[in-house]
């Protein structure tokens, strides 16, 4: 007797039929697995782009803590305004020197240390691939650089209107499918339907006057409430 009687007469071998129908609940199987792991996907990049923007708040308020309560420029790097011929003339190049990814001052920082779109930094959103700098700050929120027009001045933290609904930053359009746009690195009143990005599921992420971080429909949006507030 063999050492396993148990076995004898038991082994047999899968039919095509049954071999079809175990590769056809693989691959259903599989299908179904795909949209979970392209949300859970797309969920955490939307994640790092918030922590991305807090990020970015933090070091506003240093900024501001150094510079008598003022915020950056949404164009133009110095809380005096006393400079125009600078290596990087937006909102992000002060900060970038805060937060250690730019080189050089507060006051004269340099773009080329962190302008790539493969760079990791908080001023690359991780769903976006194409662009850099995927970000857009609000001229009525920041001022709009030195000496430029007196439209848009300077604004201190302290004197922002309604801060919790007034947004400061927010996702550009850099690599949206659509409205298509190249990215532009302000905004206002006037085309922040445009500038403002829909790249997390068609919402976009944003940084408000009182720094917090929340997920927005762009279309819900009110420009009395939410860009010019004063």
């Amino acid at each position: 007797m063999g050492r396993f009687p148990f076995l004898r007469g038991n082994s047999r071998s899968f039919t095509l039929v049954e071999l079809l129908v175990v590769i056809a609940i693989i691959g259903l199987l599989a299908g179904l697995s795909v949209p979970a792991i392209s949300g859970a996907t797309a969920k955490a990049k939307s994640t790092e782009c918030v922590n991305n923007l807090r990020q970015i708040g933090t070091a506003m308020n240093i900024f501001a803590s150094e510079n008598n309560g003022y915020l950056p420029y949404a164009s133009g790097p110095s809380a005096a305004g006393t400079g125009t011929n600078l290596g990087f003339n937006h909102w992000e190049a002060p900060l970038a020197v805060i937060m250690g990814v730019g080189t050089g001052s507060v006051s004269f920082p340099s773009r080329a240390s962190f302008d790539d779109a493969r760079a990791k930094h908080p001023f690359n959103c991780p769903a976006c691939k194409t662009g850099f700098r995927t970000y857009t700050a609000n001229m009525r929120g920041m001022g709009f650089f030195p000496g430029g027009n007196i439209a848009y001045p300077q604004r201190k933290i302290a004197s922002l209107v309604k801060s919790s609904q007034l947004i400061l930053v927010a996702d550009d359009t850099f690599g949206d499918p659509a409205p298509a746009n190249s990215g532009t690195d302000y905004f206002d009143e006037s085309n922040y339907t445009n500038r403002i990005g829909i790249r997390h599921g068609g919402r976009a992420n944003a940084l408000f006057g009182d720094f917090h971080v929340e997920s927005i429909t762009v279309s819900n949006l009110i420009a009395s409430n939410n860009i010019r507030t004063f």
